[in-house]
């Protein structure tokens, strides 16, 4: 849906600014400041496609991470095996190979990684809004922001107000355990113009899936914290300087593989995830242009394991004439890949950019960001280990093993200028060079014998930016703009060919062009908002599965192109005070155009929906004089979708369409709110992916039916 927020401060000046907009929001909606374009602006002004969802919409909807929030913003969608484990795309740009097609921020710290689907989780605890920025965002956002950028941005610390909150809650899933959470909040003034805002929180997500070989019961259940502590200082009417920390945590015995509820793998498929993050920030205003910048830290490991027994058992047993190990039935049973991936990155920005008071508006920046991983995978046996002499080399004593050390350095350069033509016109250009330093050391075996891969390139790009836009009143515009967006390159292991096939050493960025048209209304005093966009996607070089020549091995390369249209809709209309109704759609076709070693022509993207609408009523009646109910409900619907692995003996996998209907019913009592809710209301079942997939035999299952009661407190 539409929600309208208040955008992040860039200085004090800017804060004050806020607070005007905030004390009119009820009035007009349209006229409230974001900063999604890294300089202020009404948002009824961007001319792009963009959704926010803010604080109080969060909290009503009961959304506690960003798949809540799926299928509801238009073109957004995206499938988890657990909460670290995220497949995100917006605007049909997905990919199960390959770097995120998405750029993740929390503040402003990117959290996009060099692995598609293992992007870092964020608990929406306290958060001021939660940003989707559509479309290419290269310029201003960098790397991986092909289908467009969700930016995270937590609440800041209040100077001189000493206040809080604090959250409970209890649920129960069906066929599974129960569920609660806890969660506090703290603002502290150190004096006039220091504060520090705390927050902390337990959720425990109840499991639903049980193990027939073991006998557990609920083994997908999650345990997850949150610490986050955010300093504020401002010493100056001029300068502002934020520190904030932050660790997250999550545990999960088993992922949500199963059918019908059920799994029989053997050996446990955990997740294990926790990190932390360490950001600072300044903001210095120098009079008509604002100095900004930011340097962050994160320390990240995950660890995870996925049961390959029917994959491997019977090569162990096979004879040693059909490439099998020619063990005893029974030696070993239990094949488990446990994989184990560490990360450590620093990114720092550095930006000047105007206040938008003049006829020109500007930014400026560079960025430099490394990121360290080390990945380490190694299968394990039971219950007994594989003999050293039963494998075919004399390397290490394993079926498989893995140590990948990568190191990448990105460099950017960026500038945006925002100028106007005529009071009604205005256009906006921008360009981003960017330059990516990667090298990647590995040593692996396979069956005894060991391989080692050395591999190091630098790939560059320039990715501009192009947008018209026409006011035809201070609340109607259309706006053109075309941009283009990428994704870095990465590396073969070379090794795989063993010295026969030739294997290419590396595989280039991808690139994406978009050129879009919209348009944007706030009517009758903003009561009614509408947004729609049409789009065309050109995608090129896509990085797909291929074979390397002569063989059947499997490799990356850039040989498919992408290309298609999309639509975006969203609605608001606000009859009255207390009742928001609220509309989204969103549609693409891309489809890929020529024919690789793993796809057709018209083949869709993996794992994208294809279309998806949602629907939601939140209503918000006075009951008394200091008691106002609380009713909201809300659809949402994605269209069936698949993953393609055609040199995989042609597999489809299905990614079924859902429907999905929540409900939430309560009441505010002055600062204390309660409220039941009912999620998956209907218990819709079908699953997200249908199984086998690659290593995973079963389905990816949806969570049944959960209800539960929530109170909140202010103070």
């Amino acid at each position: 849906m539409v929600a309208l927020l208040v955008g992040t401060a860039l200085c004090p000046a800017a804060a004050k600014a806020q607070s005007n907009a905030e004390a009119s929001a009820d009035d007009a909606p349209g006229d409230i400041i974001v900063t999604a374009q890294r300089y202020e602006q009404r948002l009824q002004d961007v001319p792009a496609s963009i959704t926010a969802i803010g604080a109080d919409e969060l909290a009503s909807r009961g959304s506690a991470s960003i798949t809540d929030l799926q299928y509801s913003v238009p073109g957004l969608s995206l499938f988890e095996y657990s909460p670290s484990k995220q497949f995100v795309q917006l605007r049909g740009m997905s990919n199960i190979l390959g770097g995120s097609t998405v750029g993740l921020y929390l503040d402003e710290t990117p959290l996009s990684l060099d692995a598609q689907g293992d992007s870092m989780p964020v608990r929406l605890l306290d958060m001021e809004r939660v940003e989707v920025l559509r479309g290419p965002q290269a310029t201003l956002y960098g790397e991986a922001s092909m289908g467009g950028t969700i930016r995270y941005i937590p609440a800041a610390p209040k100077l001189g107000e000493f206040s809080g909150s604090a959250e409970g809650e209890y649920n129960m899933t069906r066929y599974g355990s129960d569920g609660y959470k806890g969660v506090g909040v703290l603002n502290l003034p150190l004096g006039d113009r220091v504060a520090v805002r705390l927050v902390g929180g337990y959720e425990r997500v109840g499991g639903w899936i049980d193990n027939v070989a073991t006998g557990d019961k609920d083994v997908n259940s999650q345990d997850l914290y949150t610490i986050r502590g955010t300093l504020l200082a401002e010493p100056t009417d001029r300068l502002s300087v934020s520190l904030m920390g932050l660790y997250q945590q999550s545990d999960q015995a088993n992922q949500d593989f199963a059918v019908d509820r059920k799994t029989v793998i053997a050996s446990p498929a955990f997740a294990n995830d926790h990190y932390t993050l360490a950001q600072g920030k300044f903001d210095y205003d120098l009079g008509g242009a604002t100095l900004a910048g930011s340097a962050s830290y994160i320390d990240r490991t995950n660890k995870s394991s996925s049961d390959i027994s029917p994959f491997y058992v019977p090569v162990l047993t096979a004879p040693r004439e059909s490439f099998g190990l020619g063990l005893e039935p029974g030696f070993i049973t239990e094949v488990a890949l446990a994989s184990r991936i560490d990360y450590q990155i620093f990114n720092t920005e550095l930006r000047l950019q105007s206040q938008n008071e003049s006829a020109v508006g500007w930014s400026i920046g560079a960025n430099y960001r490394e990121l360290k991983s080390r990945s380490l995978s190694e299968t394990v046996t039971a219950p007994n280990d594989v003999p050293a002499d039963a494998l075919f080399g004399d390397g290490r004593a394993t079926i498989l093993f893995n140590d990948q050390r990568t190191k990448i350095e990105y460099l950017s350069v960026y500038g945006e200028v925002t100028g106007t033509i005529t009071p009604e016109l205005k256009v906006t250009a921008g360009v981003r060079y960017f330059r990516e330093r990667k090298r990647q050391d590995t040593d692996s075996t396979s069956f005894g014998i060991d391989a080692a891969d050395r591999n190091a390139a630098t790939f560059e790009t320039v990715n501009p930016r192009l947008n018209l836009s026409y006011e035809f009143s201070p609340d109607s515009m259309i706006y053109a703009s075309v941009a283009k967006g990428f994704r870095g390159g990465g590396f073969n292991l070379t090794s795989a060919g063993g010295g026969i096939f030739e294997v290419p050493v590396s595989y280039k960025p991808d690139e994406v062009w978009t050129y879009e048209a919209g348009t944007k209304h706030q009517l009758f005093d903003g009561k009614l908002i509408l947004d729609a966009s049409v789009y065309r996607t050109e995608w090129s070089d896509v990085q797909s599965y291929a074979f390397a020549p002569g063989s059947a091995i499997t490799i990356t390369t850039n040989s498919g192109d992408v290309a298609g249209w999309g639509v975006d809709l969203s609605a608001m209309v606000r009859p009255m005070r207390t009742l928001t109704l609220s509309a989204t759609y969103g549609w693409n076709n891309l489809e890929f155009q020529n024919a690789t070693a793993d796809k057709l022509p018209g083949d869709p993207v993996d794992g994208a929906v294809p279309e998806s609408w949602s629907a939601s009523l939140d209503f918000h009646p006075s009951l008394s004089d200091n008691v106002t109910g609380l009713f909201r409900i809300d659809y949402q619907h994605a269209a069936a979708g698949q993953i393609t692995l055609r040199n995989f003996g042609g597999q489809i996998v299905p990614r079924p369409g859902r429907d999905l209907v929540n409900v939430r019913v309560g009441a505010e009592f002055g600062p204390i709110e309660v409220a039941v809710f009912a999620n998956n209301l209907f218990n819709e079942d079908a699953p997200n992916i249908v199984g086998p997939f690659g290593v995973f035999l079963e389905n990816l299952e949806q969570r049944p039916r959960t209800i539960g009661v929530n109170a909140r407190m202010n103070f």
